[in-house]
């Protein structure tokens, strides 16, 4: 991920949208992780200081030779590798992530990180239930789990049925295909129920040149992270332009719109929380307009 500069104000209004910009000046040490890492640090992209109230979102980045001790998280954690190769133990579990592979880190099931190689890792993260802040009783716990970390560790095997709670992203047939109000978006699912996720939807998506969605709101929050391209985001009759290093969140019932602009498609990672209910997760409102004109 190229570095960016914080050069877009930040826009709210609190619980019900966010705009921002990723802060490359506010990688820090998260407060329980002071005294078990080395050179580990995070950027919170979204929390409860936000206006959210189910999402811990952010960028993490593990510095050459840095390591992240074994602990247990009382919430469900997904991570998505953004560029370079980190090393993770999960469970009884050893494996290697490069850039665009992800993990699902279950409900309370140790882990740890460590990076053995010249340059450093990040990956997008996004805890659900929402982290609770210091000072209060505390949901990151650290174990002492001594364990010599095995040579080599390969990547994972992702087409061996055994392998769980792992994947790479590649662009496969999208989720939402073409319907009234909505042209060139494809969507691509992948941290879901079926997956192992039961606190949030991960997935990444795509606005083709001259791709647009349409106004829609749902019963959850969501954060968009713009990865390259550009576009216009509408929230609430609000107009704002996002390109790489962006985020923009929607609180429950954010009406919101896109409209790609610029020379290339606009592509983002996106997580919803909670996970979407089976029905009605989504009300269009051109689909409910044709009632008002009638």
């Amino acid at each position: 991920m190229a570095k960016v500069e914080s050069t877009t104000p930040v826009t709210d209004k609190p619980g019900l949208y966010f705009v921002g910009r990723f802060d490359e000046s506010k990688f820090a040490v998260p407060h329980a992780f002071v005294r078990h890492s080395r050179g580990y640090e995070r950027v919170s992209l979204m929390d409860r200081s936000r206006g959210s109230v189910h999402m811990g979102a952010g960028v993490c980045r593990l510095q050459p030779q840095g390591h992240v001790d074994t602990c247990v998280l009382a919430n469900e954690k997904g991570i998505y590798i953004l560029e370079g190769e980190v090393e993770m133990k999960r469970g009884d579990e050893y494996f290697r992530l490069t850039a665009d592979d992800y993990a699902l880190i279950p409900y309370g099931v140790p882990h740890a990180f460590r990076n053995t190689g010249s340059a450093p890792v990040r990956w997008f993260e996004m805890q659900a239930p929402q982290p609770k802040p210091p000072g209060g009783w505390q949901d990151t716990f650290f174990v002492n789990d001594e364990f010599e970390w095995p040579a080599p560790i390969s990547p994972p095997d992702f087409t061996d049925p055994q392998t769980h709670y792992l994947g790479h992203f590649t662009a496969q047939a999208p989720m939402v295909r073409q319907s009234q109000g909505i042209s060139g978006l494809s969507v691509y699912r992948f941290m879901e129920k079926k997956f192992g996720a039961q606190q949030f939807f991960m997935m990444r998506g795509e606005l083709a040149i001259g791709g647009v969605r349409g106004y829609h709101d749902h019963p959850v929050e969501e954060i968009y992270f713009a990865l390259s391209g550009e576009t216009d985001m509408e929230i609430e009759g609000q107009r704002f332009h996002l390109r790489a290093g962006d985020l923009a969140w929607t609180g429950v019932g954010a009406g919101h719109a896109f409209f790609q602009t610029g020379e290339g498609p606009f592509r983002w990672i996106e997580t919803q929380a909670p996970q979407f209910p089976a029905q009605n997760a989504t009300r269009n409102y051109a689909d409910w307009e044709k009632l008002a004109r009638t």
